[in-house]
């Protein structure tokens, strides 16, 4: 009888647990993204640029109405986590979407050794980035998520360098929203990281 007793009460506890973890959940205001820096070495040291970035999505909104129902309380920012090599992961800030990409290749230009401008300066080169597509769908129980963004380099008002990255990719949806910030944080890395940098600073001459 006292076998019984606990197990039911472990069932019960159990049931409880995961009705507070779906809760928690559909509560969330924001969408975690883990960014890995990559290790690069120091290989435009004395260059200095000023970082621009446009949104040019002719649809503010991320999600399907799949997805959207799963984030009924995002709020449009994204809580940025850095994990930088041979130190450890820390929060960087709460960013919306235009902010989270240009912290995140303000970071890359600062590891290859960039100085970054306060403010446009005649006299000194735009890092503008445009942010073509950022989209999370939840189609079947697959999260897919894609984006599409273009890098470029300016002098004196003339585009001098320019590189378009795209990519999508998919994870099976489990509980929760975990899944969803996870496949973000994978394509979101990837995206950010697959730009060469070097090859726009080469192409502009700079």
């Amino acid at each position: 009888m006292q076998r019984k007793i606990v197990q039911r009460f472990s069932n019960m506890a159990l049931v409880f647990v995961a009705a507070s973890i779906c809760f928690a959940c559909a509560q969330k205001s924001y969408i975690a993204v883990d960014y890995r820096l990559p290790a690069e070495p120091i290989t435009l040291a004395g260059r200095t640029v000023f970082v621009e970035t446009i949104d040019l999505r002719s649809d503010a909104e991320i999600f399907n109405k799949r997805a959207k129902d799963k984030f009924k309380h995002f709020t449009g920012l994204f809580a940025l986590a850095l994990d930088a090599p041979d130190s450890q992961q820390k929060v960087i800030g709460a960013y919306a979407l235009p902010l989270l990409f240009e912290t995140a290749l303000k970071h890359r230009l600062q590891q290859l050794g960039v100085g970054l401008a306060g403010e446009p300066s005649p006299t000194v080169p735009t890092f503008r980035i445009k942010i073509n597509c950022f989209d999370i769908n939840l189609v079947g129980q697959k999260w897919l998520a894609e984006i599409s963004y273009e890098a470029s380099l300016t002098q004196d008002m003339q585009l001098t360098a320019l590189e378009v990255v795209s990519g999508s990719a998919e994870r099976m949806k489990l509980m929760g929203t975990g899944d969803a910030e996870k496949v973000i944080s994978e394509i979101f890395t990837d995206m950010i990281n697959r730009l060469n940098i070097e090859r726009l600073f080469q192409q502009a001459k700079l």
